[in-house]
């Protein structure tokens, strides 16, 4: 009973952080409360340690609305900006040819070997649905997005601003040569992404997220390990994968759901019927806390 207390202590916080949030009455810095992840580790002990005690039931209570009245005063009150802004200065910003100043392309002749790209933004709508024609394309057709763009030897960074805050529908589509095996980065928050990766290889891709909606579709795995990590918290993530496609999902998460489709526990992993076998398969790691998760095959 106590423990139903915490989790939902817990859900009652997030849930209303993420509602006031995406009606703008506050500006929560989700980004800034990741590192204080090990306090939901805290909040398990504690309630481990008083829930046959007298006054238990007050201790765990009042344990519980500190930390959340503590990562409460830490995302409204920090600095802390998830979109690097100190790092992004448009009129330095690097501005390839593209049909508007809110739109990236990076062609096909300066592209690199092994090319890794990382993108952060928050507060957006991220979707991949096609490959393109040249190396790398970023574009937005709302004028309150703007990108700025790192190149160094084979990394490529890209980020995002919103230059008002209120603004709606700011949606980012990216999208990138199917020719090339990537290893993927994006670091979002409070946003959506939305991305079909089913005819673009890569082989590792890593998302960093709170309070994000994130679907995910995948294509056969294109390594012999293609690994995918998701650290995330008060977020929803769905991901597809092929039915033939060997997957192994490696959880480390707290008061989150999880629904797998087609896996079989197998010590401290869940699998596929295939995984072992498998010449090429997917390795998942889920990371954080207050999370849902379904892996689906299609």
């Amino acid at each position: 009973m106590r423990g139903t207390i915490s989790t939902g202590i817990w859900l009652v916080f997030f849930g209303i952080v993420a509602l006031l949030h995406n009606f703008d009455v506050v500006h929560f810095n989700f980004y800034a409360i990741l590192k204080y992840w090990p306090l939901i580790i805290i909040s398990v002990g504690i309630n481990l340690m008083f829930q046959y005690k007298n006054f238990g039931t007050a201790i765990i209570i009042a344990a519980n609305v500190a930390i959340c009245a503590f990562l409460a005063v830490i995302g409204y009150t920090s600095e802390e900006k998830f979109n690097w802004k100190d790092k992004i200065n448009f009129e330095s910003s690097v501005k390839t040819k593209g049909n508007s100043p809110n739109s990236v392309i990076i062609p096909l002749k300066d592209s690199v070997s092994n090319p890794e790209f990382s993108f952060n933004i928050s507060a957006a709508t991220i979707t991949i649905d096609s490959t393109t024609h040249h190396f790398l394309e970023a574009k937005s057709t709302n004028k309150s997005i703007g990108f700025s763009l790192e190149k160094k030897r084979n990394s490529i960074e890209l980020y995002g601003s919103i230059t008002n805050k209120k603004a709606k529908d700011n949606f980012v589509t990216l999208a990138f040569h199917k020719d090339f095996v990537w290893d993927l980065s994006f670091n979002i928050a409070a946003s959506r992404f939305d991305a079909d990766f089913s005819s673009c290889q890569f082989s590792n891709l890593e998302l960093n997220g709170a309070a994000a909606d994130i679907q995910l579709k995948l294509g056969n795995p294109v390594k012999r390990e293609t690994t995918i990590e998701v650290n995330t918290a008060a977020s929803a993530c769905k991901i597809s994968i092929p039915k033939d496609a060997a997957c192994a999902v490696e959880m480390a998460t707290i008061l989150s759901s999880n629904k797998l489709d087609g896996f079989t526990k197998v010590d401290d992993q869940w699998q596929t019927a295939n995984f072992n076998s498998a010449s090429q398969k997917y390795i998942i790691e889920i990371n954080g806390a207050a999370n849902s998760l379904t892996i689906e095959r299609y």
